[in-house]
């Protein structure tokens, strides 16, 4: 197998694991996105050894897979944005309860 086509295939399973992650963020799981950072980078060294034309034929697949990375950004972004409304409900509610909660004392 060539260069190129390892890195093809290396590039279809990188495409999966990001859906698959995707999947896993869109039903709540938490998703380690260490390794998938791990396999960026080591594609992205792995292409810069490449001769300049071997290296652009891969581009086509290389804009596919930053779409998959823009998407995931997009899903982990919606989720902190709904996390933070969550917490924000949940501080207004500890206050709202501390508040008919705590004592009157009358001071003197």
């Amino acid at each position: 197998m060539s260069n190129t086509a390892a890195l093809e295939s290396e590039m279809q399973s990188l495409a999966a694991r990001l859906r698959k992650a995707r999947q896993g963020l869109s039903r709540g799981t938490i998703v380690d996105l260490t390794p998938i950072e791990q396999d960026v980078k080591w594609l992205c060294r792995s292409i810069e050894t490449l001769p300049a034309e071997e290296a652009s034929s891969l581009r086509p697949r290389l804009f596919g897979l930053l779409e998959e990375v823009n998407q995931l950004g997009e899903n982990l972004r919606a989720g902190l944005g709904e996390l933070a409304q969550l917490l924000s409900a949940a501080s207004d509610r500890r206050k709202a309860l501390n508040a008919y909660a705590a004592p009157q004392t009358d001071k003197p």
